[in-house]
């Protein structure tokens, strides 16, 4: 008998590890990235990168903000 969920679920994970990106201040664009233990880098220029963009972030914190005060 075959694991079929199992493979279907592992092979979602690794497709969701290989599109993971980051934005790349340099390159001004989210980019796949090398994960070192302290930082990440951009696999095109070698910069570090960061989960997002200035703007991004801004409306990351707004909708977690909304969100902690509905959750209470």
């Amino acid at each position: 008998m075959t694991n079929q969920p199992h493979t279907n679920a592992a092979s979602q994970l690794n497709a969701e590890f290989y599109n993971e990106q980051k934005w790349c201040e340099h390159c001004k664009q989210y980019v796949r990235f090398l994960m070192s233990v302290n930082h990440s880098y951009c696999v095109h220029c070698g910069g570090r990168v960061r989960l997002f963009n200035r703007n991004d972030s801004q409306s990351f914190q707004a909708t977690v903000q909304r969100h902690k005060w509905q959750a209470s």
